[in-house]
């Protein structure tokens, strides 16, 4: 038989939400304060280094562009439409889904990693907001994930795991972005069967035939790696930032986790910390009072 030691260590690293722990470990006879302890160190325990490269999508004006990047020293290159990596300057292409406004554009990062990463992800930012860069509904935030070392089996995990929490994301997304109201950012709730049945990364491709899916699983052949489509378009760091956390957090959970149901509420997200949770928490109440 078991030791109880032995059954709450079973319990803390189950593939299961934080709320199915509680309640197994409060049919071994221990107190919720005891419990809370237990599990104090599984919030956000999910670490690791992660690529990510983000794609901005705005309008604003060349010109705007050169006199803000001459202030904070963000290099850059104007380029024709083209899917080319391996660049070390942030990439403004021609985008021809924009629509509404002058000037559009898509604003594609190098690939980034760490702090340093962040930092200029994040000057970038400054220098958009410093030329008056501005969004509207036919804008998106593209947001790759470094996925080469992944299995095929991570690899799937990773769409699985988004699947059964596409309706909570909705939850702190647009409404343009949420369900399948939009075009270029189509659900995964149509292909629970070929996804959950998929075992390589060919075959998740083949389920989803189209990159324009909320995680699109054909930029793997070009970039190697997971691109995620959903979040709505902004220039504004803190929102890109945390998205950026919450797609490489997925990834690295998804490496030794699949869940096999939906998840309920933001407070189940069993990779993100406290804090993140209330950064997710705010949007939704802000959605939900639009």
């Amino acid at each position: 038989m078991k030791t109880l030691n032995e059954q709450v260590n079973e319990i803390k690293v189950a593939n299961t939400s934080k709320a199915s722990k509680k309640a197994a470990l409060a049919k071994l006879g221990i107190t919720p304060y005891e419990i809370s302890i237990i599990l104090a160190d599984v919030e956000g325990a999910v670490t690791g280094r992660f690529t990510f490269g983000v794609e901005m999508e705005c309008f604003v004006n060349s010109g705007a562009i050169r006199t803000a990047a001459e202030r904070t020293g963000m290099a850059y290159e104007y380029e024709g439409y083209n899917h080319n990596d391996g660049h070390s300057y942030f990439k403004f292409t021609t985008d021809g889904s924009l629509g509404g406004m002058p000037d559009p554009i898509e604003c594609v990062s190098p690939v980034l990693a760490g702090t340093d990463g962040k930092k200029m992800l994040k000057n970038a930012c400054k220098t958009l907001n410093m030329a008056d860069a501005k969004v509207n509904s036919t804008c998106g935030l593209h947001v790759h994930i470094g996925a080469a070392k992944l299995t095929a089996k991570q690899y799937s995990n990773v769409f699985v795991n988004y699947m059964y929490l596409e309706a909570v994301i909705d939850t702190f997304m647009a409404q343009s972005r949420r369900a399948n109201n939009a075009y270029y950012a189509a659900t995964l709730q149509d292909h629970k069967y070929g996804l959950t049945s998929a075992t390589s990364i060919e075959a998740v491709r083949g389920v989803l035939e189209s990159r324009y899916h909320k995680v699109n699983a054909h930029s793997y052949a070009r970039h190697k790696t997971i691109e995620f489509r959903q979040h709505s378009g902004t220039t504004n760091y803190e929102k890109i930032i945390n998205w950026v956390n919450f797609c490489g957090k997925l990834v690295i959970w998804s490496k030794k986790n699949r869940l096999t149901a939906p998840v309920a509420s933001i407070d189940e997200i069993p990779f993100l910390t406290n804090e993140e949770k209330s950064f997710f928490k705010a949007r939704a109440e802000h959605f939900a009072s639009l």
